[in-house]
């Protein structure tokens, strides 16, 4: 790739985030609501994923959500996966197989466990393979953040690691993530439901509710992973394309992105292009507080 398209980048010490406007009126609400409740250290907590083939982003994954929750409540629904990354232990292996990257049918799979978990636990907490869901680091552990959560569902504030390869180094999975990226931009796709005490039904992507209604925290972080190595991310797109995709997904443009793998194209996708045209991509420096959390 060119080094000359990263040097032109902006990269910036503090961005408001777009969405601050409203954030002073969501955060008076929520310490309201907390203002009388004490904290439940026994509540019942689960963490789900769903997983196809990833030697680098599942270990990483199960790394961090291992801190807050026990082998036996973490559960991964293994598609299919042959590389040997789900082979280990501390997680619950339920096996699913399909024969397409099929976006309803992973939807429908993974409503139906959360949905089934909440019979016997309080929350439930949802994500992609490559998304890490943590507080504000002033605001405790992701396991203190649960104790006190009591509402329907919560939307995380999206951000997404991003890769500057003239300022940093290729990712070495052998250290902490946050060790060795300084950089991230907030994108707003990634403002999902992922924490719940209520079966919810999920867009494909799992970026919104269905009926669209959002519930944002704006002190609960979602940081996406995917673009976490220039390199890593165009092989892992080179993988994704050679995948058999289902009819209707190619149709609607569903994760059109993820097959974006030429080289000139992905990288103008991975500098300038947020998915969406009416999200920017504006680089931000990570907060230092957030340094050695995974």
């Amino acid at each position: 790739m060119s080094a000359d398209t990263v040097r032109s980048l902006d990269v910036h010490e503090f961005v408001a985030h777009p969405g601050k406007p409203a954030f002073a009126e969501l955060r008076r609400d929520r310490e309201e609501h907390y203002a009388t409740l004490n904290p439940d250290p026994s509540k019942r907590r689960a963490v789900l994923t769903i997983t196809h083939n990833e030697a680098l982003f599942f270990p990483i994954w199960l790394r961090y959500y291992s801190a807050f929750f026990e082998p036996g409540d973490i559960y991964v629904l293994d598609h299919d996966s042959t590389d040997g990354s789900t082979d280990g232990e501390g997680f619950v292996r339920i096996p699913i197989s399909h024969d397409t990257f099929d976006n309803l049918w992973m939807v429908e799979n993974v409503e139906r466990l959360q949905r089934d978990l909440l019979q016997t636990y309080d929350v439930v907490l949802v994500t992609d393979v490559d998304e890490i869901v943590a507080p504000r680091p002033e605001w405790g552990s992701l396991r203190e953040y649960i104790d006190r959560f009591d509402e329907p569902y919560a939307n995380c504030l999206g951000y997404e690691l991003i890769h500057l390869v003239d300022r940093e180094e290729s990712f070495d999975p052998t250290r902490k993530v946050l060790d060795q990226r300084d950089f991230w931009f907030a994108n707003p796709l990634y403002d999902k439901p992922a924490l719940a005490t209520v079966p919810l039904r999920w867009q494909p992507g799992f970026h919104r509710t269905s009926d669209g209604r959002a519930r944002l925290d704006p002190d609960l972080y979602l940081i996406h992973l995917h673009r976490l190595d220039y390199q890593i991310c165009q092989a892992r797109h080179r993988r994704w394309a050679a995948r058999r995709w289902e009819a209707k997904d190619l149709e609607r443009d569903w994760g059109t992105h993820n097959r974006v793998v030429e080289d000139e194209e992905f990288e103008r996708w991975f500098y300038e292009d947020s998915n969406f045209d009416w999200i920017k991509i504006v680089i931000q420096r990570i907060p230092a507080q957030w340094k050695g959390l995974f």
